[in-house]
């Protein structure tokens, strides 16, 4: 028995040690790898395995977000979207509006048509740095929003989102694990201010594969300037053209095990 745990905490070193040579820092841009078996051109794929209890990024936690401004925000995904190497169209909203009390930002994801969650997922999905440019192009949206600098390093520990990069709303609120996705739910890291470091109105949302590919994405933009929401439409636009096929075999494999990370370019 002594001798299985000793292999089983020299694995645990050895899987730590391979991380820190594969991200030395998670704040940095890394070169594309498939040291994990599922090659993607959109960043460097790495499992950071479970979430590290406390970890935070050198801006220390996310701070509760009040005095939000009344304000909703729509972001509808287009047709076409921009990689369809899954042979789906991914269809839906993510609509974000402030409540009441305007702590927080409350978030209703309404999605359908999602690829195979056992072939492709779990999905996971973030607000972005950067809006998507004009020609669709999901991997213009550049990083994660995370203004405390916590990187890709260890997963988001989600029953302390304070500690998660202020984008990672799959890390927070959880990943899709199914083909129609309907959820609600508030998140107090998030705010509607211009100018605060934690503001999303002028940003996008992008939906991933299990495996880091970049399957759709859409900016944010306002409805209304109160607590109200107001009919979607589905916005059309010119395909980006230079997405590259991305090797899918593996992640069903993996899918149940793996946050798909790619350092700067997820």
């Amino acid at each position: 028995m002594y001798s299985t745990l000793l292999i089983s905490a020299l694995s645990g070193l050895a899987l730590v040690q391979a991380q820190s040579e594969a991200t030395p820092n998670p704040t940095i841009p890394a070169i594309p790898t498939s040291t994990v078996g599922i090659p993607t051109i959109e960043g460097a794929l790495v499992y950071d395995g479970p979430p590290v209890i406390g970890y935070t990024g050198p801006g220390g936690n996310a701070t509760i977000q009040n005095g939000n401004p009344a304000a909703t925000f729509q972001a509808v995904f287009p047709t076409p979207e921009f990689d369809t190497a899954t042979g789906t169209t991914i269809s839906g909203s993510v609509t974000a509006m402030t409540p009441a009390n305007g702590t927080g930002v409350m978030f209703t994801v309404s999605l359908a048509n999602l690829p195979d969650p056992a072939l492709y997922g779990p999905l996971v999905y973030h607000i972005h740095e950067l809006p998507v440019p004009s020609d669709g192009n999901c991997t213009g949206t550049m990083a994660h929003l995370d203004p405390t600098q916590r990187g890709e390093l260890h997963a988001c520990e989600a029953m302390a989102p304070q500690t998660c990069q202020a984008g990672d709303l799959a890390g927070k609120h959880g990943n899709i694990t199914a083909t129609t996705w309907n959820v609600s739910y508030t998140d107090l890291y998030l705010s509607t201010t211009p100018g605060s470091p934690y503001y999303f109105g002028d940003l996008s949302v992008v939906i991933h594969s299990s495996n880091a590919t970049r399957l759709t994405c859409a900016n944010f933009t306002m409805t209304s300037t109160s607590n109200t929401t107001s009919p979607s439409s589905t916005p059309t636009i010119t395909p980006f053209m230079g997405a590259a096929s991305t090797n899918f075999g593996s992640a069903s494999l993996f899918g149940g095990m793996m946050v798909a990370i790619a350092a700067f370019f997820l």
